[in-house]
């Protein structure tokens, strides 16, 4: 149960660090950052500590019951974590447009969508692939006395 739920939480910090990087990436391009100087790289650095402490914090009862049920239900699929992520990240994006106070352009908001869009199914795969695919799973003992009283 513990180690469960410490896969858990350590695989949601690194989803929410790759999930930064792209939303960061769509700010300041990796192009654009191989000729800066240390500056821009530390601005770029700073920028992603920020993103992966907003998106840690405004993802977590989100993702929280997404994962609960995930694990109640041993949900496998990397097409629910991916949908899950997406889905956070349209809340995220719901937030922000309700909240802005002003109106954007178009194309402001277009791009804030394929930002967040990309990076919440980057986050949701990320999540699959370190403790997804593990979902619901006890351990060996748990696995292997099902798999005994199945047989009999």
């Amino acid at each position: 149960m513990i180690a469960t739920v410490l896969r858990c939480l350590a695989s949601y910090i690194i989803a929410c660090m790759a999930a930064s990087v792209v939303a960061v990436s769509f700010v300041l391009p990796p192009h654009e950052l191989a000729g800066q100087g240390l500056d821009r790289l530390t601005a770029a650095g700073i920028w992603l500590l920020l993103a992966t402490l907003h998106t840690a914090i405004f993802a977590a009862p989100f993702a929280a019951v997404a994962l609960a049920v995930a694990e109640w239900r041993c949900l496998t699929s990397p097409i629910y974590y991916a949908a899950a992520g997406f889905g956070i990240a349209m809340l995220g994006l719901l937030a922000q447009i309700s909240g802005a106070g002003f109106p954007q352009p178009l194309m402001v908001t277009l791009y804030v969508l394929a930002a967040l869009s990309v990076s919440g199914v980057v986050g949701g795969s990320v999540y699959w692939l370190l403790a997804g695919r593990r979902a619901g799973r006890r351990g060996w003992r748990g696995r292997t006395k099902a798999a005994h009283g199945a047989t009999q």
